[in-house]
């Protein structure tokens, strides 16, 4: 078992990988639009589903959405409800993974090939995701403790710079009481997402306690100011709008001075690198396990050890995983991968308050059996 520090860690890296992916964009796109009053509503919308699911699965100790749903709903109902919850969450890798495939293209390697560069990611996240839920919680935190700090000092490097324009964010903050559109409000809640993988992880828990909620607090406030307002305040209020991944072009103007690396991008490069990799290592691993526990396979027996047909059919789903991801690469451009981000996250949104009262039933309906 696991402590619960841990389930801060996920919220925790879903939270600063959204400072590159597609969430900054949006919100920078909206930024004359209600993007401001987005973050703010985001926070206390996002907090409260956070809390409220951290309260329901605790009362569901070491087990996981799929041993719950297959015990509380017909079993047709339940395989399809798991399957179609596994698909969702498993767009969240592809997005990133093929966001991060030309990234590496874009800013680092323009003479490798992209397929090239995806392989690599693939072998990585696929034997990874095969790692039982407790191993790759230790492995988060690894990663956390490593890139953690180096964030910290970027966004440091970057408000506190002779060329960061504050009348830029006071030029945004004029827009403050435009109302937001749905797919912002979706975008912006994005940050507090990290719980969902409870789903799974729910299952290496005692008992989930929400402690300190005012750190997850900070974090999603930081977290927000920093993925769109860093961009406006370097690129200008007009000039945010242009790049494709602002984040980057930000950091791209930072010096590393008195160091070895003149430039901050490759430090950059490489903690998200590590981060994107360790994030969709945990959605495949939660995807994979949903699947399987549609057909209520365990990837491992009683005793522990790996039965051959589970095992077959573990490599078979992470199979499918990598032939997606990389037909997404051959057949999706930048702009198809925009309109699937955009997709994915209004549907998250509202799947997010389906899950809560997916699991409001299953609570109601065990107390009653009490």
């Amino acid at each position: 078992m696991v402590k619960n520090i841990y389930f801060f860690y996920l919220f925790l890296l879903n939270a600063l990988i959204n400072l590159v992916n597609y969430v900054p964009r949006i919100l920078i796109h909206d930024r004359y639009n209600g993007a401001v009053l987005s973050v703010i509503i985001s926070i206390p919308v996002g907090l409260l589903l956070l809390y409220l699911f951290a309260k329901m699965i605790g009362s569901f100790p070491q087990q996981g959405l799929p041993e719950i749903i297959n015990s509380g709903l017909p079993r047709w109902f339940g395989k399809l409800l798991l399957l179609l919850l596994g698909c969702i969450w498993f767009m969240s890798s592809v997005i990133t993974l093929v966001g991060f495939v030309d990234i590496t293209i874009r800013y680092i390697s323009p003479d490798v090939s992209p397929f090239v560069v995806l392989a690599g990611f693939l072998i990585v996240v696929g034997v990874s995701a095969r790692l039982d839920s407790e191993s790759i919680l230790y492995g988060l935190e690894i990663v956390l403790y490593m890139t953690v700090p180096l964030i910290i000092y970027m966004v440091w490097r970057v408000f506190n710079s002779p060329y960061f324009e504050w009348d830029a964010v006071r030029q945004i903050f004029t827009y403050l009481w435009t109302m937001p559109r749905y797919q912002t409000v979706a975008g912006a809640t994005f940050i507090f997402t990290g719980y969902i993988n409870m789903v799974i992880f729910n299952r290496v828990f005692k008992k989930v306690r929400i402690r300190h909620i005012w750190l997850f607090f900070i974090v999603g406030l930081f977290t927000l100011v920093v993925s769109m307002f860093a961009p406006i305040g370097f690129l200008g209020a007009e000039g945010s709008g242009n790049p494709v991944y602002p984040a980057f072009s930000t950091v791209d103007s930072l010096r590393i001075r008195y160091f070895i690396i003149d430039r901050m991008i490759y430090v950059f490069y490489v903690v998200y690198m590590c981060l994107s990799l360790m994030n969709s290592i945990i959605h495949w691993h939660v995807s994979k396990e949903l699947i399987m526990g549609a057909f209520q396979l365990s990837t491992s027996s009683p005793s522990g050890k790996r039965m051959r047909k589970e095992r077959r059919i573990e490599w078979g789903i992470l199979g499918v995983f990598s032939a997606l991801v990389y037909a997404c690469t051959v057949f999706a451009d930048q702009f198809i991968m925009d309109s699937l981000a955009v997709t994915f996250l209004n549907i998250r949104f509202a799947g997010e308050f389906a899950v809560l009262g997916l699991m409001f039933y299953f609570l109601r309906k065990r107390r009653r059996r009490v």
